[in-house]
């Protein structure tokens, strides 16, 4: 897809898998005019271009990859070094944007891509600009939250633009007003809205605050297993969960799915796994597990639930090694600390195919290989991943361990076509259009 951008032409590569897969986001374009303008506006009165600068929730790094590409550019250059920071939740955006950035020859000093909390990064870290296609879905706490702390984390003469679709406009201006931040621009687009605030004042903004309804400083987002814990807006509720009979209590998350109930794949593989025999599942001989896209954190909590009611009295001392491998960074925080966070090892990544060197070493020194791994793979589509996902099945499981992969009907269907020979198949159930299969590996 190609793009302009101050005189400069772009070419970017989408991804069904990521926001606006189809074409770059009419928001996205109304942003980068605003700011072309208001950079015109700047040299035209002698005011530097930003030289450090946060796009938060990059997608697929187009708004960062423009600004960087023009930043770089000898006519818009400032004096001293630049840096754009990309930084999306999702590890196919964090891959996608380093691809896009190479695609448009932005040096590796100019441009890096992370995958973190919408207003992640390193503590202490103080921005020029900070942009953002704010993503609507974030949750309306985080949103208020990302207000005061994209304004806390300015330099003093820094500003934050930011473009919304135009049902949130109303919300964003009051929040914005509430906070007592310098309102320096407001746009009206066709489908969008254009805000330009500049950093917060240095009065205190506490927890429980009219302006400011989050908790602790306001630095930029640290995960670690305690997100939710250390970030009330992230909460979204606590619920206690039932499936096949028996019950676990989870505190969801905002912006992971799953959040008032566990998906149909999940619903289905609790299903199968209850349907096995206990000896067939090997539960007093499972000793490490890996959970592929656990989400919010229904199964692990529902699976150390049922381990703990399958276990014999003289097993119960076994301690298990859990390890948590997603795309989503968000997901892993959500679903360790649903566990206990000291006892579970996060893996980000996109399939266990790509990734399966690291998450053969997460088990280090113990093991290199798996004893269970539980799946719920997310297929991105006009892309086939069967293939590979059976390799990393492969190469991570040991001798006699068992795989459980979860998926809709049609694509289950398409994956147990595949099953290479060295896999038995041990049990298969369906449920509200989804499909779990369990297969062991020969021994």
């Amino acid at each position: 897809m190609r793009f302009k951008f101050r005189g400069k032409g772009f070419s970017f590569a989408l991804s069904q898998g990521l926001f606006s897969a189809a074409a770059i986001d009419t928001g996205t374009g109304f942003l980068l005019k605003v700011l072309s303008q208001q950079w015109d506006k700047a040299k035209r009165h002698g005011l530097p271009l930003p030289k450090t600068v946060l796009d938060a929730g990059c997608g697929v790094g187009v708004i960062g990859i423009c600004v960087a590409g023009a930043l770089g550019a000898p006519e818009d250059s400032t004096l001293g070094q630049c840096h754009v920071r990309c930084q999306d939740r999702d590890e196919l955006a964090t891959v996608i944007t380093e691809y896009n950035a190479q695609k448009n020859r932005i040096p590796p000093g100019l441009l890096s891509s992370h995958t973190e909390p919408l207003l992640g990064g390193p503590l202490h870290a103080r921005w020029d600009l900070i942009v953002s296609n704010i993503p609507a879905k974030a949750g309306k706490p985080v949103l208020v939250d990302f207000i005061c702390r994209s304004a806390a984390l300015l330099n003093p003469e820094g500003s934050v633009l930011i473009v919304v679709v135009n049902p949130l406009a109303d919300f964003f201006r009051a929040h914005i007003a509430q906070a007592n931040l310098p309102l320096q621009y407001d746009k009206p687009g066709r489908e969008h809205r254009v805000f330009m605030y500049g950093p917060l004042d240095s009065t205190p903004h506490t927890y429980g605050s009219v302006a400011y309804p989050g908790k602790g400083p306001l630095e930029p987002v640290q995960g670690g297993g305690y997100l939710l814990q250390d970030y009330p807006m992230y909460h979204r509720r606590r619920g206690d969960y039932v499936m096949e009979g028996i019950g676990y209590s989870l505190d969801t998350i905002q912006g992971v799915a799953d959040f008032d109930t566990p998906s149909g794949a999940v619903q289905v593989a609790a299903k199968l796994i209850s349907r096995l025999n206990r000896d067939t599942l090997r539960v007093s001989f499972l000793g490490s597990i890996l959970i592929y896209e656990p989400g919010q954190g229904h199964f692990p909590r529902w699976f150390l639930e049922y381990l703990t009611q399958a276990k014999k009295p003289q097993d119960a001392s076994g301690v298990y090694r859990w390890v948590f491998f997603s795309r989503n960074i968000l997901a892993l925080e959500a679903s360790r600390y649903n566990m206990y966070p000291e006892t579970v090892r996060t893996v980000l990544g996109l399939d266990l195919s790509v990734n399966r060197k690291t998450l053969a070493i997460a088990l280090e020194p113990e093991s290199r290989t798996y004893d269970l791994i539980l799946g719920f793979p997310q297929f991105v589509p006009q892309t086939d991943r069967i293939i590979p996902l059976w390799e990393g099945l492969r190469e991570l499981l040991s001798p006699g361990g068992m795989g459980i992969i979860a998926l809709p009907a049609s694509e289950a269907e398409r994956f147990d076509r595949k099953k290479p020979s060295g896999f038995n198949r041990l049990g298969d159930c369906k449920r509200n259009g989804f499909r779990a299969l369990g297969y062991q590996v020969s021994s």
